[in-house]
């Protein structure tokens, strides 16, 4: 193949990629299973789970558990403290509920059944901003990524046969 048909036919490869990305800016949402495949539960070690996953804007927190045993409360800062429901901006009662991350900043969650809170039901993340087309490429994602893993792949192999 000609070096200049090849470049033409990398440079389509790579403006498929990039349109592909502008059309769905939310390509790298993850959906987050709480408490990994055993779900939202007590006497789990949630701190260490925050710790192995990564948050950002447009991600899902998916909370399962069995329906009317837990309740998964968003809290205020004081009121995750506390093990308070009191001044909470969210309850859910589903057993399958999905919470989305709309904004960047600290988020609070436990479970407002009984003591369910106090037997380490709860856990705080820190949300990041949403990744912008305009920067970098975001890091490997523990979790998640799909489709624009997928891309960001193909847009890799794109770039490597540019420069062969």
């Amino acid at each position: 193949m000609a070096a200049a048909s090849k470049q033409a036919l990398v440079a389509a490869a790579v403006l498929a990629v990039a349109a592909v990305l502008a059309a769905a800016p939310a390509a790298f949402a993850a959906d987050i299973l709480v408490g990994d495949a055993q779900g939202w539960r007590p006497n789990f070690d949630y701190d260490k789970w925050v710790d192995g996953n990564e948050f950002v804007v447009n991600d899902t927190l998916v909370f399962r558990y069995a329906k009317g045993q837990h309740s998964v409360v968003q809290a205020t800062e004081g009121g995750f403290a506390a093990c308070s429901q009191a001044n909470s901006l969210g309850v859910w009662t589903s057993g399958d509920d999905r919470v989305a991350l709309s904004k960047s900043g600290q988020w609070w969650f436990l479970s407002g059944v009984n003591d369910d809170c106090s037997q380490g039901m709860r856990f705080n993340v820190t949300v990041l901003p949403e990744v912008k087309l305009s920067s970098p490429a975001p890091p490997a994602r523990a979790q998640g990524g799909g489709v624009a893993a997928a891309v960001l792949a193909a847009a890799g192999a794109a770039a490597a046969l540019l420069f062969c």
